[in-house]
């Protein structure tokens, strides 16, 4: 006997009853008709038949493995679908989502995405069909129970969604294609799993198929990991076969793509930082990829042609492949949305839910507007970098590896993968601390790696930590390292030192497992709670460290308008200028071509002398209110200064010889402008030689000596000849302000100093609230100084003009010079010539034209 009674759908009253409700938002109930049950959805669907309905599958319960991205996916579907004059019907049940706002689709049922709750709603809705490739594996699962009752699928088939899933299938395809997947078979039991996996040879990665996030999806290394997680996967009673593969160790490179039946449309091609074996959700994408060239980028594509045709995909289909040895090996392919599809969208510009809607519907990518291939490179780089909240998830191994653990991830943008990854670090919740401490444990496979990136902190200055048998590989690549005891070994061990606060960062590699009772699963946790960065993979922990070891702060990365991103990069025009060999690249913005919206970041970029122009910063001329231009400094590290007196010659020189200000004529071959600076305007008289300048006079100011003015955290009127510790050792100080903090330190001789480790701890010494630059004087007579400057924000210079002046003070104050007497200063890029009064102090010296150049940003 079978019983089967219809449900009948009311609908949500989203006012309570405090007002007449009329919101197309139901549920479905069994209520009888003579017990009030009429069907309220029918009101709605009679008033709107003139519309074809479609119906789009949500995802479901967000979850480790199917995140909020499905439902992005989905509400873009629906947006499409709206535009194109359909009525479109949601089925979802997750009041965490956009697709469920009430107002989303034209009709939304709050139901399970179950088979009998589907087909309940397909059955009073009537579609012309379902759109199920955009609400993950969820929705996806669905698509034979659809096939079976022949409602029309709106996208890839219920058998090609089967084909891509059915190894058999699917082998079978490559195989007729001469495409290359990693050796794998079929099993369904422990004893076929262990015969598979000693046929291919360990390490073997084993998954479930149809599952979404990697679920009970493992690398196994030995017989016994064979068991242990056979025991799981069977454990969830699985209708579908384990799939069991060769494990190859490569580049993995993922491609979304849009397919219509004929010709297809790749946004871009994406590279994962980390190898293969970590799940893609949990790993750090790139785009676009870096790694690769116009060749192997061309054999990508058309692999994605072939298997797209081949399973006669239609709409989107996500790609994962591995790199080795110059082959292309196919991991899986998804005939349906992924993860990646908003990321890659925003970054792209190119909709791609819009166009696979259309193209589900019959349209052609041809008459789309995107064309058709590889769509052209963003000017930008972007990367995905995953979220984890295992400070919630109790007592779970935090070891990434083929099984998804993420919940969530954001999107980092920059003009450059450094600045990209920094800005993805950061926004995934990494603190980016660049010193302190770093724990290192990992397993032998990876102690081959391990000593360049242990290099990497310690050139930071971090203390290296390690168990025994880490340490003892570092120490021979010549590594200062201390050893830490196991947990079981002594009371004083990893986890105390975790619990002391000397611990930034812990890279640890060691023992897989979900046993919580094992050392190394105890020291990831304790690693999550404590908030401490616990990297598990070595590709991870070396991106990281080349991030730190970046000059990209909070401060100085460029803030970019995702809504308004440029199409191609920016030529920048500029000026590389010199005095006494401190070189700047100036930048012109009285021309109305050059555009600079973070001069923090172009400062970073192109002041690199390996991998930019090279400089010693950025100076911007502007326009200005208040005298004939505005001089913005920029240093190696993006910060602003308030003042460079080598700078500001090189402006003088800049805007007299380009004649955009020829100032005030004071004598023959003399003329005087006037410049403004963060320290205020300064007045600059220029020398000419054949018509263009070749020295310039400056009045930098009065040379502020009040601690306050400085600043400086010390008592008194003035700050000269003052004994203080600085790294342990003791100075004496002579302090002022030149627009700028300055420090002076006589010594017998500036040749023997060794800057690299003397100026940082003077320049970040508490003492300084803003940061100092250090002038180390060496007097050679009464009217000769010899100086090494350390800079602030840039190291130490081949010459810096403020730092000039405050060494003539500096030696005036304490009875080395005499003042209102020109002193000459040699430098290590040249020489200036110095005037300190009680008023003012004049610098003066030559500037340069070196070069004008194009640079694209």
């Amino acid at each position: 006997m079978t019983f089967e009674r219809k449900p009948t759908f009311k609908m949500v009253d989203t006012c309570a009853g405090e007002f007449a409700a009329h919101t197309p938002y139901f549920y479905a109930t069994y209520d009888t008709e003579e017990a009030g049950g009429e069907d309220e959805a029918l009101e709605f669907i009679g008033e709107n038949r003139e519309k074809q309905t479609v119906i789009v599958l949500g995802s479901g319960p967000i979850r480790i493995g199917q995140g909020i991205e499905f439902d992005y996916a989905s509400v873009h579907c629906v947006m499409s679908l709206r535009q194109l004059g359909y009525e479109v019907v949601i089925i979802n049940n997750n009041p965490e989502t956009v697709s469920t706002d009430f107002d989303t689709g034209d009709r939304l049922y709050f139901e399970p995405l179950s088979p009998e709750d589907v087909l309940d709603i397909i059955n009073i809705e009537k579609p012309i069909g379902v759109v199920v490739a955009f609400g993950g594996q969820t929705a996806i699962k669905l698509t034979k129970t659809l096939a079976q009752h022949n409602i029309p699928i709106l996208g890839s088939s219920a058998d090609t969604i089967d084909m891509a899933e059915d190894r058999e299938r699917f082998d079978a395809l490559l195989e007729r294609s001469g495409i290359k997947r990693p050796k794998g078979h079929t099993i369904m039991t422990t004893e076929e799993a262990l015969t598979a996996a000693r046929e291919l040879g360990y390490p073997v990665l084993m998954r479930p198929s149809y599952v979404l996030g990697g679920q009970n999806m493992i690398i196994a290394y030995c017989d016994e990991d064979i068991e242990e997680y056979m025991a799981i996967i069977l454990s969830h009673k699985q209708d579908n076969p384990v799939l069991i593969d060769k494990y190859l160790s490569g580049m993995e490179i993922e491609v979304d793509a849009i397919c219509d039946g004929e010709n297809i449309l790749i946004p871009g091609i994406m590279e994962h930082v980390e190898r293969t074996g970590i799940h893609s959700g949990d790993s750090i994408a790139v785009y676009p990829a870096s790694d690769i060239d116009d060749d192997m980028s061309a054999k990508i594509v058309a692999t994605t042609e072939t298997l797209c045709r081949e399973l006669n995909a239609l709409g989107l289909i996500n790609l994962q492949y591995i790199l080795m040895d110059g082959e292309i090996y196919v991991i899986e392919v998804n005939p349906r949305a992924s993860r990646t599809v908003p990321y890659i969208s925003k970054v792209t510009g190119v909709p791609m839910c819009d166009l696979a809607t259309k193209v589900s519907l019959g349209y052609k990518l041809v008459d789309l507007g995107f064309g058709t291939g590889l769509y052209k490179p963003s000017p930008y780089v972007a990367v995905k970098v995953p979220v984890f909240s295992f400070e919630k998830l109790t007592d779970v191994d935090t070891h990434l590896g083929p099984e998804m653990k993420s919940t969530g991830e954001v999107l980092g943008i920059g003009n450059n993968l450094e600045e990209a990854l920094y800005k993805g670090l950061i926004a995934s919740g990494h603190k980016m601390t660049k010193g302190g401490g770093v724990f290192i444990t990992v397993r032998d496979q990876d102690k081959p790696e391990i000593g360049e990136i242990a290099k990497k902190f310690d050139k930071m200055g971090f203390a290296i930590y390690a168990t025994t048998g880490t340490a003892m590989v570092l120490a021979k690549v010549g590594l200062s390292v201390k050893i830490v005891d196991k947990i079981h070994e002594s009371s004083v061990n990893t986890i105390t030192l975790l619990e002391s606060g000397k611990v930034n960062y812990v890279i640890s590699t060691s023992a897989k497992g979900r046993n919580p009772a094992r050392d190394s699963v105890k020291i990831r946790r304790k690693a999550s709670l404590l908030g401490i960065p616990c990297l598990t993979a070595l590709d991870t922990a070396n991106a990281l460290a080349d991030s730190l070891m970046s000059r990209y702060t909070p401060e100085n990365t460029e803030i970019i308008d995702i809504n308004n991103l440029k199409e191609r990069k920016q030529k920048l025009k500029f000026t590389k200028m010199s005095a006494c060999s401190n070189d700047y690249i100036y930048i012109n913005l009285f021309d109305k071509e050059n555009t600079v919206s973070s001069p923090e970041f172009l400062s970073i970029f192109l002041s690199d002398r390996h991998n930019g122009v090279g400089g010693d910063g950025v100076i911007l001329i502007c326009p200005s209110d208040v005298a004939d231009a505005q001089m913005r400094m920029f240093n190696l590290d993006g910060s602003e200064g308030m003042m460079c007196g080598n700078g500001i010659r090189c402006v003088a020189k800049y805007l007299f010889d380009n004649g955009i200000a020829k100032g005030q004529k004071v004598g023959e071959g003399r003329h005087v402008l006037h410049i403004d600076t963060k320290s205020g305007a300064k007045e600059c008289t220029v020398i000419t030689k054949n018509g263009l300048v070749s020295k310039v006079t400056v009045d930098m100011g009065k040379a502020e000596l009040a601690p306050e003015k400085v600043p400086v955290r010390l008592e008194g009127e003035k700050v000269v000849n003052k004994p203080i510790s600085i790294g342990g050792n003791v100075y004496r100080i002579t302090c002022c302000s030149m627009g700028n903090p300055h420090c002076t330190v006589f010594v017998p001789s500036v040749d023997k100093l060794d800057l690299e480790d003397l100026g940082p701890k003077f320049e970040h010494d508490p003492m300084f609230p803003d940061r100092v630059n250090v002038e180390f004087v060496e007097v050679i007579d009464q009217h000769t100084l010899k100086a090494r400057i350390w800079e602030r924000g840039s190291g130490e210079t081949m010459a810096c003009g403020t730092g000039t002046c405050a060494a003539v003070v500096a030696a005036t104050l304490n009875g080395y010079c005499e003042k209102g007497k020109d002193i000459r200063v040699i430098l290590k890029g040249g020489e200036l010539k110095i005037h300190y009064t009680d008023e003012r102090v004049l610098m003066t010296g030559k500037a340069e034209k070196v070069y004008d150049g194009v640079v694209e940003v």
